[in-house]
């Protein structure tokens, strides 16, 4: 029986590997030629796109995505605030060569102080990836997000 590797673990695997692609001006510092013509591809389709949803926007991106798993039917857990103080990342697949990366945090810094929000910035590829997958993500951001 094989086990599956975490999302962490997978996020960092990419990252090594220069397949981590953002979707904003913030970029790894190892990008394959690939990732960057991605990257580009995406930015230029969705200029302006940050990637940041604050507290007010979270739960309504909570839902969208918790949807959008629930009418896949994908084998992953639904996604929410983390149980305590912190910060969780999941991957969302959105095709079979580019899934979606998904920060939520919830972190609590005494006195009151605290921040609570999503970032969907990056997402990661593999050798197969293709701007008809980053049509795709498109589809997804366009339909869930805005």
């Amino acid at each position: 029986m094989k086990l599956k590797k975490s999302d962490w673990k997978l996020i960092r695997e990419a990252t090594e590997k220069g397949l981590l692609v953002s979707m904003t001006n913030l970029v790894e510092r190892k990008r394959t030629k690939l990732n960057e013509q991605l990257s580009d591809y995406f930015r230029k389709q969705m200029p302006g796109y940050t990637g940041s949803f604050d507290e007010d926007q979270a739960e309504d991106i909570l839902d969208s995505v918790n949807n959008f798993i629930a009418e896949k039917n994908l084998d992953i857990y639904q996604l929410d605030f983390p149980l305590s103080s912190g910060t969780d990342n999941y991957l969302i697949p959105i095709t079979d060569n580019l899934d979606l990366k998904v920060t939520i945090a919830d972190e609590y810094y005494g006195d009151g102080d605290y921040s609570k929000y999503i970032m969907v910035d990056f997402f990661i590829i593999n050798e197969k990836t293709t701007k008809v997958d980053v049509d795709e993500l498109i589809k997804f951001i366009k339909r869930r997000f805005i």
